[in-house]
């Protein structure tokens, strides 16, 4: 599953080149699968990442009791995309437009951790 999580990554940026690149991270800020077109430091970007989620969730927790969705940071050269695919794991993606976001399989991307559950799960992230 893993091998085919990281194809359809780098399909996908290859094929929409607007994508600069999509990670997939667990709860505990480490890469799940990858796909970056330029040299990226992943593991920075995945922990800022898990921390921004954490942010995310206790603001709207405490703001408006719901669950968090999505964080959309929009850019004028633009759009980061961090949405929680489970609860075990995030998605990060960077397109040069907002709309390109439409061409991600949040489904597909959702369904590794339907047959791939983390050991463990940071506690705060429960």
């Amino acid at each position: 599953m893993m091998s085919n999580l990281e194809e359809y990554l780098e399909n996908l940026c290859k094929k929409h080149l607007g994508i600069s690149a999509i990670i997939v991270v667990g709860n505990e800020g480490l890469p799940i699968a990858s796909f970056i077109h330029e040299t990226t430091d992943r593991t920075l970007i995945a922990a800022i990442c898990a921390a921004l989620r954490w942010i995310g969730k206790q603001f709207v927790g405490e703001i408006v009791a719901g669950k968090l969705k999505r964080i959309l940071i929009d850019c004028s050269n633009g759009a980061i995309l961090i949405q929680p695919l489970s609860p075990y794991g995030i998605l990060i993606a960077s397109c040069k437009s907002a709309t390109l976001l439409n061409e991600l399989d949040i489904e597909f991307i959702q369904s590794y951790f339907s047959s791939n559950p983390p050991d463990s799960v940071n506690s705060i992230m429960m």
